[in-house]
């Protein structure tokens, strides 16, 4: 088959948890033995056309570029999510209108905002896949998934082999905006002045980048094992909403315990794994991260991670994805 996926951003310029699921589910189909090629319409980093882990990408601008890049590799199948799910459906529908071959259409629901609900009612895609039993729950309560639609649920994929490390010393945050908790980092490196904390630059969102003594900043990186987990020994995820958590499971891979707000994404993705502390409670995050710093503490919480780690092993739900998608032929 020929697949095709249309997207604003992709890796390894972009590294946020949507496009690194998606990067995991494509290659997954690209070892299958299909084709695979993937138009982006808004990187403004990087080069235009590149080859990422055997995954083609080139970059097309809205307008003609789009429509001219997608008819010249004239998928069997187009994936598509956030913005340019509704722009995938319409360029399907325009070729079924114009009695010409159109490809079957596939969107990936990240969230429970109301934008994907919306665009699942208006355009009936063939295939729905969720990235959380949660989040297919949330939806599917509010009506909004047509009958016709195939629905699965794949959670984004962690590949513990491709993270794991000697986890290093730093009580590390991952994306610096507000909401993923920016700075509730520089507030627990004040309370914890004998702690070395590191704060990695994220792929979305305004970025709270401050000097302090006792915190490192990470530059945006796409060798998370390398540069993140390698100096982790414990990973800090105060989000206000996280639909899944992708950089928890990550962690996990290498032992690393996670310390996190219990959103209903992260009590999916760390289970009995995750130290859950409420976002607000700052004595609660001071508490366990000194408890944290007793080795025997720690390695009871690292066992547990790693055990959580094992049980996301992605082979199952990638193979079922396989066939979804190969079920659209």
């Amino acid at each position: 088959m020929r697949i095709a996926a249309l997207v604003h951003y992709y890796v390894p310029h972009y590294m946020a948890g949507s496009e690194t699921m998606l990067h995991a589910m494509l290659r997954a189909l690209a070892a299958a033995g299909h084709d695979v090629d993937v138009v982006v319409t808004e990187h403004q980093r990087g080069p235009v056309d590149y080859v990422h882990d055997g995954i083609r990408v080139r970059r097309a601008a809205r307008g003609r570029g789009v429509p001219a890049a997608l008819d010249a590799f004239a998928p069997d199948v187009l994936i598509s999510h956030h913005q340019e799910a509704p722009n995938a459906s319409h360029y399907a529908w325009q070729r079924a209108v114009r009695r010409e071959p159109a490809p079957q259409v596939v969107h990936i629901v990240h969230n429970t905002f109301p934008g994907p609900l919306a665009v699942t009612r208006r355009w009936r895609p063939r295939l729905v896949v969720f990235n959380a039993w949660w989040v297919r729950e949330h939806h599917a309560a509010r009506g909004g998934i047509p009958s016709t639609c195939q629905m699965i649920v794949i959670h984004p994929p962690v590949r513990a082999e491709d993270h794991a490390t000697t986890p290093g010393t730093d009580a590390t945050l991952v994306n610096l905006n507000r909401d993923k908790g920016g700075e509730i980092l520089y507030q627990l490196a004040r309370r914890l002045p004998d702690t070395q904390f590191a704060g990695v630059v994220g792929g979305h969102g305004p970025q709270i980048i401050r000097r302090a003594p006792n915190v490192e900043i990470i530059p945006h990186t796409s060798d998370m094992r390398r540069d993140v987990w390698a100096r982790t020994r414990v990973l800090l995820m105060p989000s206000i909403y996280e639909s899944y958590g992708m950089a928890g499971v990550e962690a996990m891979a290498s032992g690393i315990p996670v310390i996190a707000h219990p959103t209903p994404g992260l009590q999916e993705s760390l289970g009995d794994a995750g130290i859950f502390v409420d976002r607000g409670d700052l004595d609660g995050w001071e508490r366990e991260l000194r408890r944290l710093a007793d080795a025997d503490e720690w390695q009871a919480a690292s066992t547990a991670a790693a055990k959580r780690s094992a049980e996301l092993d992605p082979r199952e739900e990638l193979a079922a994805w396989v066939a979804a998608v190969e079920s659209l032929s």
